[in-house]
């Protein structure tokens, strides 16, 4: 095992190939580079994914060669730019073309696509929906709107938000029968079928009332 003074140098030393599977690390095609859940075709593991498209750079960089004040930095991955600012995590001078701007911070593509794999950008992971949750509250809606005639409407939407969440559990490896997903739809199928025959007797009470 590497020391993490050790495993810091070795990535620090390890060029950018571009992204990567953060299970098997198998280097990931063009075609296979998209926002949202992407499936290794090597591992067939499943995990979340954002694609960038950066908007083509109006300026052109500068040359450490011919521009730019003496003694100026040059880029750890392109040796004739120029350097205008260095990576949060691991310290590397990086030009315009490789800067990872996220506001407070800055990576380099190295960093940031590790920092990305291991689920480490929390700007990144806020754009994961908990459908668990999601599902959960509409079993709860159902409930309290039962005698509104719209809990069904209710119970099949948290039906619906369990279904999205098995799938993407089932997409990223994990198990989707956990013991809390297996609660939620009992709840909500409780939900739907309860809801149905109360509403059922409501509107059956009222034809009889009003047709006697």
């Amino acid at each position: 095992m590497l020391s993490s003074v050790a495993q810091r140098k070795r990535d620090i030393v390890r060029p950018y190939d571009g992204p990567c599977c953060p299970y098997c690390a198998a280097k990931l095609m063009a075609d296979w580079i998209r926002t949202g859940v992407v499936v290794c075709p090597d591992c067939k593991k499943g995990f979340e994914a954002t694609a960038f498209n950066p908007v083509t750079p109006k300026l052109r960089v500068a040359e450490v060669a011919t521009s730019g004040p003496e003694g100026a930095n040059a880029c750890a991955n392109h040796a004739r730019n120029a350097a205008v600012t260095s990576c949060t995590r691991c310290g590397l001078f990086i030009c315009s073309l490789c800067e990872m701007d996220l506001g407070d911070v800055t990576y380099c593509p190295s960093c940031f696509d590790r920092m990305r794999s291991d689920n480490a950008l929390p700007a990144a992971a806020g754009k994961m929906r908990d459908y668990y949750s999601m599902a959960r509250i509409a079993v709860i809606a159902g409930i309290f709107f039962t005698f509104l005639l719209i809990g069904p409407l209710f119970g099949i939407l948290a039906l619906y938000y369990h279904a999205k969440g098995r799938k993407d559990l089932r997409a990223r490896g994990d198990d989707p029968w956990t013991a809390g997903a297996i609660i939620v739809m009992l709840l909500a199928i409780i939900v739907l079928a309860g809801s149905t025959i109360v509403d059922g007797v409501l509107i059956a009470s009222l034809f009889t009332k009003t047709h006697p």
